[in-house]
């Protein structure tokens, strides 16, 4: 019996070794799991994020381009619908009168020639706003100033102050459009609502190439922005929420610093 306890004792020793190995293995084992684990719930939580985020941006341009059609619908209805109707009245009062003098009209057409010129003109004016030809032949650089000299032509009494610190081959075509659309948006701005006489455009690039910095300044009588930008027609709110779902679209920052009587200052970082 005495030699027999030796033999069993190690028989228990090594088995309870065994198990303290197989226990660290196993506590490895799960420390792996609880790693992958955390590491599945994070990825999760991205994928979550990013799907998310994605939906975000598709409700942001369906409001784009919500918002875009609706001031192609209004402009159209307003001005070449309301000038169409005006030349069709009269030349149906003319036609009338030619009937009545047995085919003979004394009346000449050059008031309609005239109503026509002048909607050829606002059609053409409306394709430009829509998207400019000159951006696609000639770059944002040179419509910019393109707009701009509009701009002057239309509202000489607001000066405009003009920087430009970056080249057109620097700019990406993607961003093009989102560049102008914020310019013409910050322009019409100040000019309906701000009474501004003096306007500040600055663009530039920045951080080593690597963002597009564009800012619109203007000296009017400023607003409230949180009351402004709170609302949900982007026809009413000013433009700004059109221009911040912009910028949302193509990863930039979007910023707007406005006190009333002081002023305005919109600034827009667009990254390459």
């Amino acid at each position: 019996m005495n030699t027999k306890k030796p033999s069993n004792q190690k028989k228990i020793d090594r088995l309870e070794q065994k198990i303290a190995d197989n226990s660290v293995d196993l506590n490895a084992v799960i420390s792996d799991l609880k790693k992958e684990i955390t590491e599945h719930k994070a990825t999760t939580n991205k994928l979550t994020i990013s799907q998310e985020r994605m939906k975000r941006l598709s409700r942001q341009i369906l409001d784009v381009l919500e918002a875009d059609r609706q001031t192609i619908s209004k402009e159209l209805h307003d001005s070449i619908g309301a000038s169409l109707a005006a030349i069709k009245f009269s030349l149906e009062d003319k036609e009338m009168t030619r009937f009545q003098n047995n085919g003979r009209l004394d009346e000449s057409l050059d008031q309609e020639i005239a109503y026509l010129m002048e909607t050829i003109k606002e059609t053409k004016r409306i394709s430009a706003n829509l998207r400019p030809t000159t951006l696609d032949d000639l770059g944002l650089l040179a419509t910019i100033e393109w707009y701009i000299r509009q701009f002057k032509r239309l509202y000489g009494d607001i000066r405009i102050d003009y920087t430009n610190e970056t080249a057109e081959r620097d700019i990406p075509e993607a961003l093009k459009i989102i560049i102008y659309r914020i310019i013409q948006e910050g322009l019409t701005n100040a000019e309906k609502h701000s009474e501004a006489s003096a306007i500040r455009l600055s663009l530039k690039s920045s951080e080593n190439k690597k963002a597009i910095s564009l800012s619109i300044e203007d000296n009017g009588r400023g607003f409230e922005v949180d009351k402004v930008l709170s609302k949900k027609d982007p026809l009413s709110g000013y433009g700004l929420t059109a221009m911040l779902e912009r910028c949302e679209i193509v990863g930039g920052s979007f910023h707007v610093h406005s006190t009333p009587n002081h002023g305005t200052k919109i600034t827009v970082r667009l990254p390459l």
